[in-house]
């Protein structure tokens, strides 16, 4: 009783909402989307985001003994990751895969860079952000995040709250985020995992113009540049530099 009584006064002074100490509800997989994740940034680690492997990657990335490029791919117990360290991809060439630039993210076509941590039992990675680079999105997976360098907004309980190094979010399934670079002189990296979930290849990604008429004006409530231009065709990560390759 003492113990549950002390577990109640600590989650009530605590500055981060009652539904990041609980594990996730089942099913894992929600019925329908929802306009955003009901949970803020916290600084705290949501209790269903502490994941074996993705709790050793943290410690090794928190204490420094690893940075973002010395991280090694299929540790900890992993397997099934591209262990080919930070990748990007070309506009006209999507599927064949590149080192990403010295210069980051924001050297890319894309906006993005990425590198695969674990893929079984539990998809990990990183991810570096360009400036302004980012659209909404979401799939059944539920996801966790841990800020660990750059500063940027992120879609949450329906309004954009800042998120940076030091930071969590949980969002759970099928809840629309997105997580834009605001910072003009350096990437947004930050590492992402989805605890309850393995094989990136079997996650569908929705974008606005993979829905019906009712999920985008869901998606029209989600405060981002050129939402029509996105639902045309040029969507996805890095769709504000294909389309200004159009020009």
């Amino acid at each position: 009783m003492i113990k549950a009584l002390l577990t109640v006064s600590t989650i009530l002074v605590s500055s981060h909402a009652l539904a990041t100490d609980k594990p996730a509800d089942k099913p894992w997989h929600n019925e329908k989307p929802t306009l955003s994740t009901i949970n803020a940034p916290t600084k705290v680690m949501p209790m269903v985001c502490k994941q074996t492997q993705a709790l050793a990657y943290l410690k090794e990335l928190q204490s420094g003994k690893k940075d973002i490029y010395s991280v090694k791919s299929n540790d900890h117990g992993g397997k099934g990751a591209n262990d080919s360290g930070w990748l990007t991809w070309r506009v006209d060439d999507p599927t064949n895969l590149i080192p990403c630039p010295k210069g980051g993210a924001a050297d890319t076509e894309v906006g993005m860079c990425w590198k695969e941590l674990n893929d079984e039992p539990t998809v990990i990675g990183l991810v570096r952000v360009a400036p302004g680079t980012a659209a909404p999105h979401y799939h059944r997976e539920m996801e966790c995040y841990y800020g660990l360098s750059g500063q940027g907004l992120t879609w949450a309980q329906e309004r954009m709250q800042p998120f940076g190094a030091g930071d969590y979010i949980e969002i759970p399934s099928k809840a629309i985020h997105y997580t834009p670079n605001t910072y003009d002189d350096q990437d947004l990296i930050y590492m992402y995992w989805f605890p309850l979930d393995g094989k990136f290849s079997t996650f569908k990604y929705q974008w606005p113009k993979d829905v019906g008429p009712g999920e985008q004006l869901m998606f029209d409530f989600v405060p981002y540049t050129n939402s029509k231009t996105v639902r045309s065709g040029n969507d996805g990560y890095g769709w504000d530099v294909i389309q200004k390759s159009k020009k």
